[in-house]
Formats: C-alpha cells, structure tokens, sequence
C-alpha cells in the first residue's frame, strides 16, 4: 500500500461531524491526550492567532517572516484550498505522506493510553493533534497556530506554550456556536489569552471588541498592543495586489510591492508589523526590514483575491460572512466603476447569507447561483436563488441558477466571452475551492 492511499484511508475514516461544544470538556480532553503523547505541545513556542477574517494572511504572513528571519516554524491552519495537507506546514514544505502516516500511529497509541478511540475525536481535532506530534518532531522553534472557527474551545487552544495572541477583525460569524451578539463572540475569542503573554489586536477593532480583549488581558495580567513604530500606508490598490509605503525601524521605503488585494490586507499587514515590533523587543535575533520587504513582496495566500486569469480578469475569494463580503464589495466598487461583473455565489446554510445577497445587489452584476461542495453544510442553490430574487434589489434578468459547480464554471465562461467581463468566484472555500481546475480545463 501506498503511502498516499494509506493517508486517504485514514482521512476517511476520521469522523467529519464537529464535536465542537460549550461545556468546556473538549480542551480538557484534548490536554489527556497531548499528556499520553508526552506534551509534544510543549516542545515548541506558540503564537496563536485567532480573528473571523484575516487569520490566514496574517498566519502566512507570520509564518514567512519567522522562516525568513532564519528560526524553525511550523504553521497551522485551516481550511485547506487543495490538499488537505496543507494545514500542517514546516519551513514551506506540506507535512508527508509518511510523516502523517508515523504521527497518526503515535496518536492511535495515544488515544489507547487513555481509553479513547478516533471515533472521540473529530477531523479537526485530529488535525490540530497529528501537527503537535510533528511539529515537536521538526524540533520547531516556532509554530504559528491559527484558531479554526472559535477561541476559548478551539481545539488549537489546547495548547499550552504560547507566547504571543495575535487577534484579527473580529465580526460577526458562526453565530450558533460562538454567540448571537459581537460581544458574545468576542467574549469567546478573548479567552485565549493565557497568563502573562503579549497580545497584539487588530488596529481597526471595533469599538465593542477592544474592551473586551483589553479586560480579558487585564484579568490575565497581559499586555495588549495595537499599534507601533513601524507603518504602512496604501499608495495605490489594485484587484490582486497594492503598491504601499512601508516605514520600519527608522527606514521610509516608497512603491513597494505588496502581493496581497484588498484594502483590509493593509490593516492586517499593519497587525503584523505591529507584532514584529513587539516580538523584535524580545529577541537578539530579529526580524529585519530585508525580512519584511521579502514576505511583502512574496506572500501568497490561495483563495484571497487570487487572480486565476489576467485577462479577461477572473479571481476566487474566500469571502463567506459579512464583514468578508463587505470588503470585497467596497474593493470592487472602488475599483471596478462602470465596468462588467459576472458573480459565481455559493454559501454555507449557517453563514449570514441573507445579509451577503443585500450587500451584493448594491453592485450591478450578474449572478451566477450555485452550491457548495459540502453535503452536510450547503445551502442548496434554489433556496439562495430565492433570496436573490424576493431581495428588493434584485433583478430577475441578472440572475442565473447554475445546475452543479461545473455548471456555474461553464455558464460564467461563456458569459465572459461575449462580454469581457471581470468573474468573480466567492462565497465559501467549498466552493472556490473547486474553481481552479475547472477553469483551467475549460480554458484547455
């Protein structure tokens, strides 16, 4: 047997409902298992991240500063674009196949030691275990740990050796688990901040949120930080990329590259500098401007405003909750006035889509409806059509229901042909997810 079919049956068997809860037992659960491992967690330093947009730029962007400053780093993260490895990441490279394979064998072990069995454990949590595992493995100086949907009982905050929080924009998002208000959701992320750390907060948080991560550090005699020295200010934006002005550590840089679209990726960049600010006061061996200019320059991040096709213009972008879908919809009324817009839109059932459908009929384009690839969590294409069509905005002519993924890839091609219009994929990474391969074998 193969090392990747061995992999895939693996996967397969792991259970894919969330066990995620609220009466605080999982993360307990999780810690008697990193203990039968022998508390690989605790063999590496942590920086948690965590946010509802913005943790996966800021992650890569993290995570590329530490390796180019020469450290040992591991990143995780989710969701995966294309492999499902690509959560587990050291120094650039996916974990292997065979490196899975010898962690996932530890953890069964593990899971024996203290009467457990996979079917106690969700895919997720699994996930989050194997990369302890290898991570303490690599002999990791760092690993940027990214927070999945929650905060207080994210899975990730099993972890015990943090050093650093870094917190994105935090909005409104899965609201039947974290919390029907922004106050509730934030309560819930804050409470990743340990004792005695450093937290850095998003520049721009709103109003209700910072208070309430000041308090929770106040509580946990932490020290918060949202601004610093160094700067960023936006020179010139475009769809997939920005030319910005980078001010660090006493040194002005004018017209530099920056390799991420949107507006809001200028804050989060902004967070990250703020960080290495701080980070930079703790260690001799620092990040420098040469570092930074490097990942501003090289960052990538599949599935954010990521150009498939220069021309005519065709981009995928992670934007499945409201404050995600407001960015790309003030990005693309800035930038796009006047012209052409084909939209392929595909949500979740549990996402806010309602509110996304009104702030997208605010553009005039063409919306192409479909339908993730998730079994359990999609919102069928007809049930979004409908909200398309009963929003007060909406313009029958304009809208198109698309049979399948593949449908909506196809539709959207044709249209662009006899138009030349910019096409936009977004709405959940089960669906963009799909994209890329479509679109480029339909181009064949």
């Amino acid at each position: 047997m193969t090392d990747k079919i061995q992999f895939d049956k693996i996967i397969s068997d792991i259970p894919t409902t969330m066990k995620y809860d609220d009466n605080g037992l999982r993360i307990p659960l999780l810690r008697k298992v990193l203990d039968a491992l022998g508390s690989p967690d605790e063999k590496f330093k942590t920086i948690h991240i965590c946010g509802t947009n913005g943790k996966g730029s800021t992650s890569a962007m993290v995570y590329g500063l530490l390796q180019g400053a020469g450290y040992k780093v591991g990143v995780f993260s989710s969701p995966p674009m294309y492999d499902d490895r690509e959560q587990i990441q050291f120094d650039q490279e996916l974990i292997s196949y065979a490196d899975f394979i010898a962690c996932y064998q530890e953890l069964s072990q593990a899971f024996a030691k203290v009467d457990l069995s996979q079917n106690d454990i969700s895919i997720f949590e699994t996930w989050y275990l194997v990369s302890t595992i290898y991570f303490a493995k690599k002999s990791a100086d760092y690993v940027v740990y990214e927070c999945g949907l929650g905060g207080e009982l994210d899975a990730t905050n099993a972890t015990r050796n943090v050093k650093y929080d870094i917190f994105t924009k935090i909005d409104m998002d899965h609201m039947r688990i974290l919390g029907s208000t922004i106050e509730e959701i934030a309560t819930t992320k804050s409470k990743i901040i340990r004792e005695g750390i450093k937290v850095v907060s998003y520049p721009k948080q709103s109003s209700k949120v910072e208070p309430i991560i000041m308090h929770q550090a106040d509580l946990m005699n932490a020290k918060v930080f949202n601004s610093s020295d160094n700067n960023v200010a936006l020179g010139e934006e475009h769809l997939s990329y920005s030319i910005i002005s980078l001010y660090f550590q006493g040194q002005q840089i004018d017209g530099l590259y920056f390799n991420l679209g949107g507006l809001y990726q200028i804050t989060n960049l902004q967070n990250v500098l703020n960080w290495v600010a701080v980070f930079n006061d703790d260690h001799k061996h620092k990040i420098t401007l040469d570092n930074v200019k490097n990942i501003i320059q090289t960052v990538t991040l599949p599935g954010r405003m990521e150009l498939i096709q220069k021309e005519p213009k065709t981009l995928i972008d992670g934007a499945h909750n409201i404050n995600a879908i407001n960015g790309l919809v003030d990005t693309i009324d800035r930038l796009h006035t006047g012209k052409k817009l084909i939209f392929v839109m595909g949500f979740l059932a549990d996402k806010q889509y309602q509110k996304c459908v009104d702030r997208l009929l605010d553009l005039p384009a063409t919306f192409i409806i479909t339908s993730p690839k998730h079994p359990e969590r999609a919102l069928p294409a007809p049930e979004l059509m409908k909200i398309f069509k009963n929003d007060p905005e909406g313009v029958n002519d304009d809208l198109v229901l698309a049979e399948s993924i593949p449908d909506a890839v196809e539709q959207a091609r044709q249209l662009q042909k006899q138009s030349g219009a910019t096409v936009i994929f977004a709405g959940s990474f089960y669906l963009i997810n799909q994209i890329k391969p479509l679109w480029d074998q339909n181009r064949r």
